[in-house]
């Protein structure tokens, strides 16, 4: 029997606002930047060339992706292209935690606007990326849903999550932040 939770998946719009200060070599980058979303090596996104913008490339550019429920993390590169045409050149990464735009108390389709330090192949700064992220409503995952609501046949897991001090009342879940 498949596993039904293998195959729930999410729709997440990721919208590549700008990046700022790229530089390659520590020099700074003249043209041709461009971003790539990636969900794995075979699984990516890609944004428009900005062939002006320099160190400061703007892209505004919305790509949706199916982000299946097991990901945990997006990758975000920008690449710049090469003058001599020999292929495309990593300026920098970042990780994008999943966890910083789904979970906690943040509703389905909350824009979340998030900046984030790319780093060369080598771990020297390379610039910053400039990203917003909302999860689009209705699409698998709810303001207080967890993956045991769509993974358990227990009953506990058809009750509804109640919130505060009120919960004692209740023979429902509890959601609440654990002390840091």
């Amino acid at each position: 029997m498949e596993n039904s939770c293998s195959s729930h998946s999410r729709t997440v719009e990721i919208t590549v606002l700008s990046a700022e200060d790229l530089r390659v070599d520590g020099r700074s980058v003249k043209k041709k930047a461009f971003a790539v979303v990636k969900l794995d090596p075979f699984n990516n996104r890609v944004t428009k060339v900005d062939a002006i913008g320099g160190s400061y490339p703007a892209w505004d550019e919305k790509l949706v992706i199916k982000l299946p429920m097991h990901v945990t993390f997006i990758t975000l590169e920008v690449q710049c292209r090469t003058c001599s045409g020999s292929g495309d050149r990593l300026v920098g990464r970042a990780t994008l935690l999943v966890s910083d735009f789904i979970g906690g108390y943040v509703p389905e389709n909350h824009l979340n606007f998030l900046s984030y330090l790319l780093r060369d192949a080598r771990g020297i700064r390379s610039g910053i990326i400039n990203v917003s992220v909302r999860v689009k409503e209705g699409s698998g995952l709810g303001l207080l849903k967890s993956r045991y609501e769509y993974c358990s046949s227990s009953p506990s897991a058809q009750q509804k999550p109640v919130i505060g001090a009120d919960a004692k009342k209740f023979n429902g879940l509890v959601a609440g932040i654990p002390p840091v």
